[in-house]
């Protein structure tokens, strides 16, 4: 039997679904570009609740626009909202312990993920992060993306980084899912009279018409569910395929599936960075552009950083989140994506990327198969040690 709130949503569209039961229905989405987009609208979002906040980050930090961020958040609870962060203490390393000091002294509930502590080394919570980046405000709206608070996502002109991302906007049920997601891990690291059960939360009154599936891994299960999501999406491409991601070092049964897309005759397109902020990651990178080439996929370099996490299907299925295609999203990061089947959010996120694209340099395989053999060397051997960073 078809799930009723599903029955007018076109057949082919639940194509794109590994398990149509996830979908949640009746929820609003907006696609938020770059930090000029997103901080203005979380900043907003902030400032407006009255009741709870509930945001975990796994860059925060203490710069320009992460000071903004800690004002507001210090305010919120001043006035009285309950505001729970919780952040990763590696990402967040280059930020003072001070910086988080005052945040709790104006009544922020703030926990690090995993800190490390050198009189009691544990190298499984190092290499374990939390790499999600969600904001809930009083359980009627959440974001979430890849945008973290640092200055890199702010404009150039604004003295930032100019570092290219998306985020996007929910209303709708599906922000207590987004909402739950977070306390499953803040009620495990917090002390018992500062954990909130997620059955107390509210489900937030019908905002659109987009059903849409929020898939997030754990630290222990579900670890693939990301994964398995986007292939299932990949595999039922029927015209174009657009990925996007900042850190491209895909296993090979990710990559097999893109080329066989490709050579199906699908329209494949990869955005990267021409440079990201790890030369390593970049190596590992090409050393798959030889599988994808020939196949057909054509592959974007953008100068800018592109920290999107994007992948479109058609014209009905996109996800954003924080999931990188590479192995320490897949096997060690908490990650969260939102997997949407609506054709305007479809095509706003499409005009994104194919901007970009076009801004970017396309690699051409004439081209690239030129390279010298120490470089297919260093690639090969960067791809091999792929598992270690």
């Amino acid at each position: 039997m078809s799930h009723p709130s599903l029955a007018g949503l076109p057949a082919q569209a639940l194509r794109y679904i590994e398990e149509p039961e996830t979908l949640l229905c009746n929820n609003a989405v907006r696609l938020l570009r770059n930090g000029g987009e997103a901080f203005p609208a979380w900043l907003a979002a902030i400032e407006s609740a009255r009741a709870r906040i509930s945001m975990e980050m796994y860059i925060f930090n203490d710069d320009q626009i992460g000071r903004r961020f800690a004002d507001a958040l210090a305010q919120a609870a001043r006035r009285g909202v309950e505001v729970r962060l919780l952040y990763d203490s590696i990402g967040c390393r280059h930020a003072a312990a001070s910086f988080f000091e005052q945040m709790r002294a104006a009544g922020v509930l703030a926990i690090p993920y995993h800190p490390y502590r050198f009189w009691r080394p544990r190298f499984w919570t190092l290499i374990r992060r939390n790499h999600r980046k969600t904001l809930v405000c009083d359980g009627q709206v959440a974001f979430t993306g890849g945008i973290n608070i640092s200055d890199c996502w702010c404009s150039e002109s604004e003295g930032g980084g100019g570092w290219h991302d998306a985020a996007v906007e929910v209303r709708g049920p599906a922000v207590a899912t987004i909402e739950a997601t977070f306390l499953r891990t803040w009620n495990w690291r917090a002390k018992r009279r500062l954990r909130l059960k997620a059955s107390r939360l509210e489900r937030a009154p019908p905002a659109g018409l987009v059903p849409l599936a929020v898939i997030a891994n754990g630290e222990v299960v579900d670890r693939f569910s990301i994964r398995r999501a986007a292939l299932h999406a990949i595999r039922a491409g029927l015209s174009r395929i657009y990925l996007a991601s900042p850190y491209f070092v895909p296993d090979p049964g990710f990559l097999r599936s893109l080329a066989n897309a490709a050579m199906r005759g699908i329209d494949v397109r990869l955005l990267v960075p021409k440079h990201s902020d790890t030369q390593t990651v970049d190596l590992a990178s090409r050393a798959t552009y030889s599988r994808l080439l020939p196949a057909g996929v054509r592959i974007f370099q953008h100068a800018p950083v592109v920290h999107t996490k994007a992948l479109l299907v058609d014209a009905d299925f996109v996800s954003l989140g924080s999931y990188n295609i590479d192995h320490r999203s897949l096997v060690y990061n908490l990650e969260l994506v939102v997997n949407a089947l609506d054709r305007e959010h479809n095509e706003k996120v499409a005009a994104m990327l194919v901007a970009d694209m076009a801004a970017g340099k396309e690699i051409r395989w004439e081209d690239f198969r030129r390279r010298s053999r120490l470089t297919r060397l260093l690639e090969r051997l960067a791809y091999a040690f792929r598992h270690w960073f």
